[in-house]
């Protein structure tokens, strides 16, 4: 599961909760939070939320659960492109130079370890 899937798996009926959540997660984006924040963040956006239809909270906090554990626990088995796509930064990624990118691997838990930087005296020649 994609991180706009989790936000779109929000049905029409509850429309305004929905664009909430997307403008929280578009925040999230464009900031340099980690994605253990995002985790924390949408949890307690649902617990902080009234959702007309009880099933529908419960649907949500399934699908997020699964988010969760795919996406979050799961991180450290994801290539950057596949993380980068999972998180929907993939648009910001192509759109940013070096120094952006750097902040986006370290959001993701990505992060190149300093000796493999070019210019450094250990890297690879």
């Amino acid at each position: 599961m994609i991180l706009d899937e989790l936000v779109q798996s929000i049905p029409d009926s509850e429309s305004d909760l929905r664009g909430q959540l997307t403008r929280w997660v578009d925040e999230w984006k464009r900031s340099e939070e980690s994605v253990e924040q995002l985790s924390y963040m949408i949890g307690k956006w649902h617990g902080n939320v009234w959702f007309k239809n009880t099933q529908v909270s419960n649907y949500f906090w399934q699908k997020l659960c699964k988010f969760r554990a795919e996406a979050i626990n799961g991180i450290s088995g994801m290539t950057v492109n596949e993380r980068l796509y999972v998180f929907g930064l993939m648009h910001l990624w192509e759109s940013t130079d070096e120094t952006g990118k750097l902040k986006i691997r370290e959001k993701l838990r990505a992060n190149v370890h300093p000796c493999n930087r070019e210019g450094h005296p250990s890297s690879p020649r």
